[in-house]
């Protein structure tokens, strides 16, 4: 088929042959322009029907092939190439799951997320690509997703796998790796779970106290000096309501509170933009009040540096030690969601939303649990015991002279 002037009406003809014709014979067709007559050439060889397009033997086996299906349809056939078509975008059209997944954590550390954010999502990506990483990722659809969450068991560790595969695609779709974000209408199967267990203000003096070299972590065993370095953790999670990952780095770059933070005349402590925890409020820095007994524990003649010197893997793993020997069980999250609960039984709750640098409805959700009103002061006012020069406790077997 070929468009050519036709001076007998001022305009372009097009001659169809009877192989794409519908009438199965030659026909006109007029346009007034060349770039109409030229689509129409365009569309009428693309979808010409298959009954009167000349196939090859490769094409009329596979179509034969397809139509031994008992679930072929026409029009599916002809779905399916429009969706091939429509996928088909970019140099990336061909990635799969596996490679698209690769390319995102890749993205993740030049991005420069932290290392447990990193750890995490490689961890999810990779339970998903054992299961779909063979995919093409722009054939990925929404029962596709939806099929493998189910197969995760309920709880907050499947909430936490649609958060991370929630970040994948929507990534893939803005960068146009895909055309069609499979999970763009898929709401979560599970609600968070709520963290809300706290310790005794008892057994947190005993922390203060073992910490300090005051008192042996248990009885039968002598006060050490091995878990010094722990006392600032137990003080400023526990009184002053900060982020474990606003006191201990896990790189060695990573901005973490330091003894030139504390406003010691003032009383405050300034949570500087780069040590909060990155979330999406413009500004992230907050001062917080240094509570009496901070001070009587932590201020120091002279000291610089970070508060916390160490990296994250070692005091997990003196914070783990100490606990074993205590043969005390750790709950997650337990000093921020203690100092939650407690100050907000005197305090009001935007003063500690405030502190923390959290909104009141996070705070209420995920921190507080319901006490008696002015039963919080009790952790707060650190006995004289707990404090640094209290003499050391000793078990009765030490009270015992040595014999002659």
């Amino acid at each position: 088929m070929e468009a050519k002037w036709y001076k007998a009406r001022n305009c372009y003809r097009v001659w169809v042959p009877a192989r794409l014709s519908e009438k199965r014979r030659d026909c006109r067709r007029f346009f007034e322009t060349k770039e109409q007559a030229e689509k129409f050439i365009f569309e009428t060889k693309r979808s010409g029907s298959v009954e009167l397009a000349e196939l090859a033997v490769e094409e009329k086996h596979i179509l034969g092939v397809i139509r031994q299906s008992q679930k072929y349809e026409p029009r599916l056939l002809l779905e399916a190439w429009q969706r091939y078509e429509k996928e088909e975008i970019g140099d990336d059209r061909n990635l799969t799951v596996q490679e698209l997944a690769e390319k995102f954590l890749a993205r993740q550390k030049a991005q420069g997320r932290a290392t447990r954010t990193l750890i995490d999502d490689r961890s999810r990506l990779n339970a998903m690509t054992k299961v779909i990483g063979h995919t093409r990722a722009g054939a990925v659809k929404r029962a596709d997703i939806l099929r493998y969450m189910e197969g995760i068991a309920p709880g907050t560790n499947r909430r936490s796998h649609y958060k991370t595969l929630k970040k994948l695609w929507r990534w893939a779709h803005d960068l146009g790796h895909v055309v069609n974000d499979p999970m763009a209408k898929l709401k979560p199967l599970d609600e968070w779970g709520i963290n809300n267990e706290v310790l005794s203000p008892e057994l947190f003096q005993r922390f203060i106290r073992v910490v300090q070299g005051l008192e042996g972590p248990r009885e039968g065993l002598e006060a050490a000096q091995q878990y010094k370095g722990l006392l600032a953790y137990f003080v400023l999670g526990g009184l002053q309501g900060l982020r474990t990952c606003e006191m201990v780095r896990e790189r060695a770059k990573d901005p973490v509170i330091q003894w030139r933070d504390f406003l010691w005349k003032k009383q405050l402590i300034v949570v500087r933009n780069e040590v909060a925890k990155q979330t999406r409020a413009r500004d992230k820095l907050r001062y917080v009040p240094l509570e009496p007994a901070t001070i009587k524990l932590l201020k120091p003649p002279t000291a610089t540096g970070a508060v916390i010197p160490v990296a994250d893997s070692t005091f997990y793993r003196m914070r783990q030690k100490l606990c074993k020997e205590m043969r005390v069980r750790w709950p997650e999250n337990c000093l921020r969601n203690s100092y939650a609960t407690y100050a907000q039984t005197f305090r009001g709750s935007g003063d500690v939303a405030r502190a923390m640098g959290d909104s009141e409805s996070t705070v209420k959700r995920f921190y507080v649990r319901t006490l008696e009103p002015g039963v919080g002061q009790n952790w707060f006012n650190l006995p004289q015991e707990a404090l640094v020069g209290s003499s050391p406790k000793v078990s009765e077997k030490q009270k015992t002279p040595p014999s002659v």
